[in-house]
């Protein structure tokens, strides 16, 4: 054999080896990334536990937090990718595409938690970008990239047709104004959100302040001298972060139970059936009060806590339908075929192909979810006085409608556009999506 022969093959070798160091890293940093899961969503679950035994004022209530809920769905998503970690050392091919999908859904769970949340959201994003590492991209992306060639030819032509309709353009630039608004409240707010000026109560819009060196009141001021353009803004990050929360942690506990419930069938779906049922009983908003008064605080948490526990079971029976027609489809037996376990059926075979009436669902929840918390802050199941939230502002205003008629105006219109845009792009979402209707 020749040098050159032999100088090539130790080039080839050490290129291999290479490649195979990055993929070592990924599954590394992906268990890393899990037990990083583990160790969070744990000492949630552990913390509310050992609360409630502790027989704290607070653990009557604290088994039903958002934490802990969120804490449930981290541990479930951590226990995922531990499994396609392992999956990854193998180079099984279908692990990267998996890994990507739930990599992105745990980033997104960390982020609703906040704080402690964004942390670990960071932790969690690394494994998305050694995945594109050039190496790695090479072995799984060329497949998975002719799997998505028709998804990605129906997203085209699915924004082609939001494009064409006006109103859903609409309902997303009001949408993505209220968001950009709440995200830069720090910055173009000139009061506090519960800054108080007594000597300016109940003025009009454009009023000057009566204290020197302080800002005008660009939409006037309530009864207590807060400013209604600041508070209005400021209220906007507390009403669309308990908005959107709540529809994040519905889905998800919803799609879960009822893809099983679904897919298994039998008693396991008789039980969740029944139990739907008896939420579904009763009103939203007079069950949602029942919570909050169970709960024994009103607060916005307890707000979020009731409407979570409200609002998976439309998601569920929702699911439920949509696996019941594709678990007897062919692509669902043909994977059974080839071995793969009911939880891969389930999460990569046939949840994504019911996803696109949760979009919609799920984009008019958002508007329907703010008008219920606006309405249980109205009738004095939210936050206390003084806090920056839109129900309770037009609480309180309606009190003193007579002389001051902005403080309800400017947060009636706001909960209207919200309420209004998220109805908009979700009637829009479901004509675009509906393979019946989007040809036409």
């Amino acid at each position: 054999m020749s040098s050159e022969s032999i100088q090539a093959m130790a080039e080839g070798s050490n290129d291999m080896e290479g490649r195979g160091t990055q993929f070592q890293i990924l599954a590394l940093i992906q268990l890393i990334v899990s037990m990083m899961g583990f160790m969070f969503g744990g000492t949630v679950v552990l913390g509310s536990l050992a609360v409630m035994m502790g027989g704290l004022e607070a653990g009557s209530w604290l088994f039903l937090t958002a934490w802990f809920v969120q804490s449930i769905i981290i541990l479930i998503l951590s226990y995922m990718l531990l499994r396609i970690g392992i999956a990854l050392l193998n180079r099984d091919m279908w692990a990267f595409s998996a890994a990507l999908y739930l990599n992105l859904l745990l980033v997104l769970v960390f982020l609703t938690i906040g704080g402690a949340g964004t942390i670990f959201a960071t932790a969690a994003i690394v494994p998305v970008v050694v995945l594109f590492l050039p190496d790695v991209k090479k072995y799984w992306y060329p497949s998975f990239y002719e799997d998505t060639v028709p998804r990605i030819k129906e997203l085209r032509h699915a924004l082609y047709l939001i494009r064409k309709s006006p109103l859903v353009v609409a309902g997303i630039v009001i949408l993505v104004c209220f968001v950009a608004i709440a995200l830069l409240a720090p910055f173009i707010t000139t009061y506090g959100p519960e800054q108080r000026i007594w000597a300016d109560s109940n003025l009009p819009p454009g009023s000057p302040s009566s204290v020197e060196g302080m800002p005008d009141h660009i939409w006037g001021t309530d009864d207590s001298g807060g400013d209604i353009y600041s508070r209005l803004i400021w209220a906007a990050q507390v009403d669309l972060r308990i908005s959107l929360s709540v529809v994040i942690v519905a889905v998800m506990i919803g799609t879960f139970i009822g893809a099983v419930a679904g897919y298994y069938g039998g008693k396991i779906d008789e039980l969740v059936m029944r139990v739907t049922d008896v939420f579904f009983a009763f009103p939203g908003l007079i069950l949602c009060m029942a919570i909050v008064m169970a709960l024994g605080e009103k607060s916005l948490d307890t707000i979020s806590i009731a409407l979570m526990v409200v609002w998976w079971p439309t998601y569920a029976r929702l699911v439920r339908g949509q696996v019941l027609a594709e678990r007897e489809k062919l692509y669902v037996e043909a994977a059974r075929s080839i071995g793969a376990s009911d939880g891969r059926i389930l999460l990569f075979h046939i949840i994504p192909n019911t996803i696109q009436p949760l979009i919609v669902q799920s984009t008019m929840d958002v508007g329907s979810v703010l008008l219920t918390a606006a309405g249980l802050a109205f009738i004095g199941f939210g936050p206390p006085a003084g806090a920056a939230e839109w129900g309770l502002m037009i609480a309180i205003a309606q009190l003193y409608f007579s002389m001051n008629q902005y403080a309800i105006f400017f947060p009636g219109m706001a909960i209207l556009l919200t309420a209004l845009a998220s109805n908009l792009v979700g009637d829009g979402l479901r004509d675009i999506l509906d393979p019946k209707l989007r040809r036409r």
